[in-house]
């Protein structure tokens, strides 16, 4: 699946576990934070 239709499913609801961030311009694709600081970015 392509980026761009991958932000499409996450903004249509279909990937409950994922958000979209606007990094650069660029529509990315970022997983939800779990609140466990040992698989987080600091």
């Amino acid at each position: 699946m392509t980026r761009t239709k991958f932000v499409k499913e996450i903004e249509h609801g279909n990937y409950q576990n994922y958000h979209v961030r606007n990094i650069n311009g660029v529509k990315t694709p970022v997983s939800n934070p779990d609140g466990r600081d040992k698989n987080n970015l600091g």
